[in-house]
This record gives structure tokens, C-alpha cells and sequence, in this order.
């Protein structure tokens, strides 16, 4: 396992992949990341400081003060394969064509439907029971490549965006691994994408977490558990009060029947948390922070304080 190897990431699942590949006797020629205050300034969900890490491993790193990879960053010499797992920018054309045998990016989706950005949140938002995570040769556009290697995931009603991000990141690993045997070997086979079906999902800002409890309970419940950590959670507003919903489940279908459905209004407190009236049946919030420090799960007496106000789009 010879080859010149450059492995670009600034976060968990990159890391995850990182420590793999080395376990499976691969040595990595260099690290590319970025600096704390750079993962700041472009709200990078899920970064990690991976140089921590890299000296641990006895691998060299170089953290970037900009969000963009040049070619001087890179070894010099011929190098053989680049991997980018866990970094949400394209990578220049000239970057890639460094290497001998290009680029291998990472994404998950049902391509060539789903690519671009937070694919994780819309296809939980989406209501998929499963999600392909695929290696794809790296292009100078998002996530179009040939693919390499592919595993459908499961989603089960239970997952959220946290436990399908640690199962993307698991199986991305091993499909990585499988990739460079393949290309050790010399026997790496991809396939083109279909180019007419391509569909690209929209980048998600924070701002786009607001809860609409007009949705039925399953809408909402889909719409919570897609952007919990460590992205930066749904939202909504009580008494003129942000709070963030970090966990959530259906509460009761049979519950409420013959009250007015007002969606939006807490309708019960219990010792777990408080629940909320959907457009169907209620949704129970387990977990949840508002911005002046209360939380919930809180002391019952508190939470009973809450029951009959509305959780609004706005202050």
C-alpha cells in the first residue's frame, strides 16, 4: 500500500474515515483541514480540529485560514489519489488533476437525485426510508461524478439526522477502503451518473428551521429529528422566546380527539416534557432550549406554565 495519498476534511465523519483507512494499512501522505475560526465563519455543521487526531496517527496536517484548497497546499511530486470526506466546498480542477488517479468525494442520496447540500435533513424531511451513501469520482461540479461505490442505508422511524450521519460515516469508510483496494489492484469500475435526471436539493441556513405545527405529526416529527444536532435544530417562538426543539416523538393519536386542534398550542405538561398539537395528532417534545436559558425537560411546575400558549413561525 504504496500510494501517495491526500485526505481533505474538516469534520467528524472525515476523521471516522481517517482513522479506518489507516487501521486498513493505508498511509496518508497529508491532511487538509481548516482552523476553528474558519469552521466558525461558514457554519460548518459537524467540524472537528482534526490535527489533534493527525499527531496522534503521526500524520502530517496543514489547517487552512480559507475554506478553499490550492494547489500549493499539496505535496509535491506525483501523487496518486485524493480523498475528500467531510468538507462542503468543490474542489478546484487543478487540485484534482494533481493526482494520477483524481479525486474520490463522498454524498448520500438516491442519485442522481439528491445531490448538493444538507442531503441528510431533506431526505429525513422528505419522509425516505432509506438513503444510498456512494464514493464518486470528484468533478469541478457538486457531486455528479461517476460512482465508484455504493450501500443503501436504512432509515428507520427511530433514526435522526445524528445517528444517519453515524451510519453514512461507518459505511462512507468502508467504501473508501473498498476504492483504494480497487485501484491498487487496478480493477475500479464506475459508472456515470444519468445527467438528465439530475436533481439538486437546496442549501439549508439555519433560518430555515422553522417549525410549522400546521403540518401533520409526522411532518413534524420528520422535520425534527432532520435538523437536531449537530445541526443547529428546528425552531419555533413562545411568549416572544426562541426556543430550539432538539427531540421529539409522536405523542398519542387517540389523545385530544374532542378538543379544539389548535396547532401550535401546548396542550399537556408531563415530568418528560411538554405536547404540542400538530394539524393531526400531537407531537411530544422532549428536549428543547429557548435562547433566555429555560429548557425543557424542566421542573413540572414550570412546564404547566407553558400549557395553552402558542408556538409561533415569529416573535
Amino acid at each position: 500500500m504504496s500510494m501517495r495519498i491526500v485526505y481533505i476534511t474538516a469534520g467528524e465523519n472525515g476523521a471516522y474515515g481517517l482513522r479506518y483507512l489507516i487501521a486498513g494499512g493505508y498511509k496518508i501522505e497529508r491532511v487538509i483541514t481548516i482552523n476553528e475560526a474558519v469552521a466558525r465563519r461558514n457554519v460548518v455543521s459537524g467540524f472537528m480540529d482534526v490535527r489533534e487526531l493527525c499527531a496522534k496517527l503521526n500524520v502530517e496536517v496543514i489547517a487552512l485560514d480559507k475554506y478553499t484548497v490550492e494547489t500549493t497546499h499539496l505535496p509535491d511530486g506525483q501523487l496518486d489519489v485524493l480523498i475528500v470526506n467531510g468538507w462542503n466546498r468543490l474542489v478546484k480542477p487543478e487540485v484534482i488533476n494533481r493526482f494520477r488517479n483524481g479525486g474520490l468525494g463522498i454524498h448520500a442520496g438516491h442519485p442522481p437525485i439528491g445531490l448538493g447540500r444538507a442531503p441528510l435533513p431533506w431526505n429525513i424531511i422528505k419522509g425516505f426510508k432509506d438513503i444510498e451513501v456512494y464514493i464518486f469520482r470528484l468533478t469541478p461540479n457538486a457531486d455528479d461524478g461517476n460512482i465508484a461505490a455504493l450501500q443503501r442505508i436504512e432509515i428507520t422511524d427511530q433514526d435522526t439526522v445524528r445517528t444517519l450521519y453515524e451510519k453514512v460515516m461507518f459505511q462512507g469508510a468502508i467504501l473508501f477502503k473498498r476504492c483504494l483496494d480497487a485501484i491498487e489492484r487496478g480493477d475500479l469500475v464506475d459508472r456515470p451518473q444519468d445527467k438528465d435526471r439530475l436533481v439538486y436539493y437546496q442549501k439549508r441556513s439555519p433560518q430555515d428551521g422553522v417549525v410549522n405545527f400546521s403540518d401533520d405529526v409526522a411532518a413534524v416529527y420528520n422535520f425534527i429529528r432532520a435538523q437536531t444536532r449537530p445541526y443547529p435544530g428546528a425552531f419555533g417562538f413562545m411568549d416572544k422566546t426562541r426556543w430550539s426543539f432538539w427531540h421529539a416523538i409522536p405523542f398519542d393519536d387517540h389523545s385530544f380527539q374532542d378538543s379544539d386542534r389548535i396547532p401550535g398550542r401546548v396542550v399537556a405538561a408531563l415530568p418528560s416534557g411538554i405536547v404540542v398539537q400538530t394539524a393531526s395528532s400531537p407531537i411530544w417534545i422532549l428536549e428543547a432550549e429557548a435562547d433566555d436559558g429555560r429548557a425543557i425537560p424542566d421542573s413540572l411546575e414550570r412546564m404547566e406554565e407553558y400549557v395553552g400558549q402558542l408556538i409561533t413561525h415569529t416573535p
